[in-house]
């Protein structure tokens, strides 16, 4: 049974990739939901792609991983988790599935970054909006430490691995060509807003009891985030990016309205009932929703939170890159003095984090020191007398701090030895994005 189930899904997605056009639906824009495996989307940014949809946004979803679980592909789990999101998106457009009805989803294969991406499609008609899926099946290592051991996103974005091959075998990607295949989905799709998962934290683990989530979660939305401001430059679209809290929000109070909560439930129970590692009950494309979801999985329906933009207090200097290591905190982090040395930190308001930026000069604001400057010294960042030839610093329109020498630029915490330094100015690049509150 598990072969003739795997034989199906993979017949389904060998055909050649048709043009991408709209198929007839009409769209009043588009949203583009990016995660890393399936659920991610229906517990942590729902109930915003339903309101997107009863808008008459067409959806698309890229499905980064597989949600293998560290499971062979050939066991039928990845596959019974994407037939389980195509059944969720049917009661999501309110025209749910039906036992014995043949399914409503067409194989859609896109072609995107010099590769064809398995998707499926379901057609909203002429008058309304449609729904894409695509699956690019990469390995998500796993849910604790292992995963950076392992052929992971987090292996990959911490330089642990060159590349990750899709546990399909349809493709192998480097940390570049995944980027630019995200790049050429958002470009191709032309969403007014790119929703994407917690690009922020930084505290890596599964756990529905302290602020912590999967890498495989973190790193997609890093990569998200990456391709968005790719796509902004290179198309001239003036995309939106929304970021939103995973398993940490269980944290939070809930925020989601009783109703949304029982629409957004609704809508989980029919991918829930897919969600086995053993297939027997349901061998077909459709299960009856009959599961009622765990504890945990109540508390996330519950629950939605944007991951919200930096608010800098008056004199910060406060990165767009945030680090929420361990309980629930802000994630903000801001420029501080370090002895003689500048470097980021969690924001906390004190004076060793105020700055004045005037005629150009960046100067630290505290007594004894009001006379010390932030100065670049080729890659360097240092504090240094005023007196010495500061560097003459100025805030773009993208938030860049900008000298002669470059931009002041901040590693991503979970990178390879992350550091504050100079680098070449480009809106390609997060780290060189500050909030800044200079009277």
């Amino acid at each position: 049974m598990l072969s003739v189930l795997v034989g199906l899904a993979t017949l389904a997605f060998t055909a050649p990739a048709p043009d991408d056009s709209p198929g007839g639906a009409k769209c009043r824009a588009t949203t583009l939901v990016g995660v890393a495996h399936q659920d991610d989307d229906l517990l942590f940014i729902n109930p915003a792609i339903s309101e997107d949809f009863e808008k008459g946004n067409c959806v698309r979803v890229v499905y980064v991983t597989a949600g293998d679980a560290h499971l062979e592909w050939s066991g039928g789990y990845a596959v019974r988790r994407e037939m389980g999101v195509q059944q969720a998106y049917s009661a999501l457009a309110g025209v749910p599935m039906r036992p014995g009805e043949p399914s409503p989803w067409e194989s859609a294969p896109v072609r995107a970054g010099g590769r064809t991406l398995h998707g499926v499609r379901w057609g909203g008609g002429p008058l309304g909006p449609d729904i894409r899926l695509i699956f690019l099946r990469l390995p998500d290592g796993g849910w604790g430490e292992e995963s950076s051991r392992r052929d992971s996103l987090l292996a990959l974005f911490r330089s642990g691995v060159p590349s990750l091959t899709a546990v399909d075998g349809s493709a192998r990607y480097t940390e570049r060509g995944l980027v630019a295949t995200l790049t050429a989905l958002i470009k191709r799709f032309r969403p007014d807003i790119v929703r994407t998962q917690d690009y922020a934290n930084t505290a890596l683990r599964s756990s529905g009891k302290e602020w912590a989530d999967h890498s495989d979660h973190a790193i997609t939305a890093r990569y998200f985030r990456l391709a968005t401001l790719r796509a902004r430059l290179e198309s001239g679209n003036p995309i939106r990016l929304a970021g939103y809290e995973g398993y940490g929000n269980i944290m939070r109070p809930p925020n989601v309205s009783s109703a949304s909560t029982a629409h957004k439930t609704a809508i989980f129970e029919h991918y829930y009932i897919h969600d086995e590692r053993q297939v027997e009950h349901c061998p077909g494309h459709y299960c009856e929703p009959v599961r009622e979801p765990a504890e945990h999985y109540v508390r996330w329906l519950e629950r939605s939170y944007p991951r919200r933009t930096p608010d800098p207090r008056p004199g910060t200097v406060v990165s767009w890159l945030g680090s929420t290591d361990s309980g629930f905190t802000d994630p903000d982090l801001c420029l501080a003095r370090d002895g003689g040395e500048p470097r980021t930190a969690p924001c906390t308001g004190a004076l060793g984090q105020r700055w004045r930026l005037a005629d150009g000069v960046l100067r630290a604001e505290r007594a004894g020191e009001g006379r010390r400057c932030v100065r670049a010294e080729g890659r360097a960042v240092a504090l240094a007398p005023c007196s010495a030839a500061p560097a003459r610093w100025v805030v773009t329109r993208r938030g860049q701090l900008r000298t002669a020498g470059g931009c002041l630029t901040q590693d991503d915490p979970l990178r390879p030895r992350p550091r504050l330094r100079m680098a070449a100015c480009t809106a390609k690049d997060p780290g060189q994005r500050w909030f800044t509150q200079f009277s």
